[in-house]
């Protein structure tokens, strides 16, 4: 498939646009904090400071764009009209400009496209968001070996179905942890495999490579730390015998400022220091939280709600997302070698001990503040170091059944999360899920029947889940056996 590294990121892209599209203005999670971040950064400077400096004013439709309908699946977004043409400021002291509870590389990045029309500047945000994950994906498969960029490319589809595609294409932080650290960590990769810096495409990986740090250690706090754990992945993974090579330096230093990132980052606790949560910190706290972290994981994947946790998934969903992963990991775990089980360990370690972490140190139990989609940067980096195959320039080999299987069932969900999140905003949760008899009460910008996109993004999300998952299957085919002779 020689021109895989483009049509392939731009079904991404597209699909990414169909998301971006159908939700509203303030859908995304903490959007009432995020949109007046971006409002309140240069150089939008779109609000006024107030005489203590312990508030600020934010523009009425930025800061209370979702109030009509977040929490309630059963209001639609034609709801938010009331508020879309008032620009009159109100007294905000939830913004990151007072709170300074997150970096400000990606508010201030959006603010660029901030204008006089809150929908459309915030539909383009979206869509930038959607053209720099697709082109940075192009550029990891145009100059990554295949083997790499195969296992980047689907751990990032098989870990964002749903909750990915829906943060990718939004204005919240994640976006860019999300999809900055799994890239990274091919980029990365990929570098550690290059002996010669005379090279373009060695130029090439490390452009990413920075490009791709610099987005995760300026989205979210968190991530920071994660991106040293990606780096660190990728060194025990390469192997000790390429650890002499200039580029280790590279990959170690970009870890090493995302560490520095977030240790340095001042975040205000509750009260003098006090714990976020009222729990005993002790043996019954952790194990407790032990059992029920795997709800956590399974959030990432359909589990947990959409927006602000308000638009449910079928049950269909997470069942088929937990099996991908399932089947996915134990491809993996049949394909490994001393580095890459180190790995693996240290991938797993952190993808469990880090929210067990947080939530001892805090008093907290599964299920406050720790959300699912503060851990699918690990879990992506989970799978991709999983699916990592030992000879860089071949894709992990697997059967061209289960990959028919996975891609199939994967492209039917993918399709039915975007219907149903599509639905709830245009039709409300308690109208018939299939039936499209009605005229929707909202269309969105485009004024489109979210039917017709859901039929569009079938296609090019199916394009992307079949292009990911089958070549790996093609290139290695399964032989045929043949039956044993009966001696005469």
């Amino acid at each position: 498939m020689r021109w895989r590294w483009l049509w392939l990121p731009v079904a991404l892209f597209l699909t990414l646009v169909g998301w971006a599209v159908t939700s509203p203005v303030g859908s995304a999670p903490d959007d009432d904090f995020h949109l007046s971040s971006i409002w309140c950064s240069w150089p939008a400077d779109a609000c006024e400071p107030t005489a203590d400096d312990q508030a600020i004013l934010v523009p009425r439709n930025v800061v209370q764009s979702a109030d009509c309908f977040r929490y309630r699946d059963d209001v639609t977004a034609d709801c938010t009209e009331a508020t879309s043409a008032d620009s009159s400021l109100v007294i905000v002291t939830h913004v990151n400009q007072i709170e300074h509870l997150y970096p400000t590389g990606f508010h201030t990045a959006m603010a660029m496209f901030v204008g006089d029309d809150v929908e459309r500047s915030v539909i383009t945000m979206r869509l930038i968001n959607a053209a720099v994950i697709s082109v940075l994906l192009a550029l990891l498969m145009r100059v990554a070996p295949v083997g790499i960029s195969s296992a980047t490319l689907i751990a990032l589809a098989v870990t964002s179905i749903p909750l990915g595609l829906f943060i990718l294409a939004s204005t919240n932080p994640s976006s860019w942890a999300v999809g900055g650290i799994v890239l990274f960590w091919g980029f990365a990769s990929a570098l550690l495999r290059r002996s010669s810096w005379r090279s373009r495409r060695t130029w090439l990986l490390l452009a990413g490579a920075i490009a791709t740090a610099a987005m995760a250690m300026t989205s979210r706090v968190d991530t920071g730390a994660y991106l040293l754990l990606a780096a660190v992945l990728a060194l025990i993974a390469a192997g000790p015998r390429r650890w002499r090579r200039i580029s280790t330096g590279v990959v170690a230093v970009l870890g090493i400022l995302g560490f520095i990132s977030y240790v340095t980052f001042e975040t205000p606790l509750v009260g003098d220091g006090a714990p976020l949560g009222t729990a005993a910190a002790g043996l019954g706290l952790f194990l407790s939280n032990a059992v029920y972290l795997p709800i956590l994981w399974s959030g990432i994947v359909g589990t947990s709600g959409l927006g602000w946790n308000d638009t449910a998934m079928p049950t269909l969903v997470p069942f088929v997302g937990v099996a991908a992963l399932g089947g996915l990991a134990w491809l993996g775990l049949s394909h490994l070698w001393r580095a890459k089980a180190a790995a693996v360990a240290v991938a797993f370690g952190a993808f469990a001990l880090v929210p067990l972490w947080f939530l001892q140190r805090e008093g907290l139990v599964v299920g406050e503040l720790v959300q699912s989609r503060y851990l699918a940067p690990l879990l992506a980096l989970l799978m991709a170091t999983l699916l990592l195959p030992r000879q860089a320039d071949r894709p992990l080999p697997w059967p061209i059944a289960p990959a028919v299987v996975v891609a199939t069932a994967l492209a039917v969900t993918s399709t039915l999360a975007f219907w149903i999140n599509a639905h709830r905003y245009s039709f409300g949760a308690d109208a018939a899920l299939f039936d499209v008899r009605d005229a929707p009460v909202w269309t969105g910008p485009l004024s489109v029947h979210p039917a017709v996109f859901t039929l569009l993004v079938a296609v090019t999300s199916s394009v992307v889940i079949v292009g990911a998952l089958l070549p790996p299957a093609l290139a290695h085919p399964t032989p045929r056996s043949r039956p044993d002779r009966v001696a005469s």
